[in-house]
């Protein structure tokens, strides 16, 4: 049973990440407006982070849901919840923002 629900559970999060937008080389121009030493890989590796964190507790919300004015305060709040540190915080805010 125990592996039932787990299996259940990672096929939730992969079914809901894969609606998220995968990052390409025009999100990281958008992101470097913000952050300029951002890279491609480290936009990726926000957009696995949000998929994990951030769907323990709700339903994943996709980038453009929010607008980019939006997204700090929610990060702001969320992140005592999802146990996050500044920096991924800061990570999960390019990715948020630079759809």
């Amino acid at each position: 049973m125990k592996k039932l629900v787990v299996t259940g559970a990672l096929f939730f999060i992969c079914g809901c990440a894969s609606r998220l937008y995968l990052p390409a080389a025009p999100n990281v121009q958008k992101a470097r407006q913000a952050d300029p030493g951002i890279t491609l890989e480290q936009l990726q590796a926000a957009r696995k982070l949000y998929a994990i964190k951030c769907s323990s507790c709700h339903n994943l919300h996709l980038p453009r849901e929010f607008t980019s004015a939006q997204w700090p305060g929610i990060l702001d709040k969320m992140q005592p919840k999802a146990k996050i540190t500044d920096e991924q915080k800061k990570l999960l805010l390019a990715y948020l923002t630079s759809e």
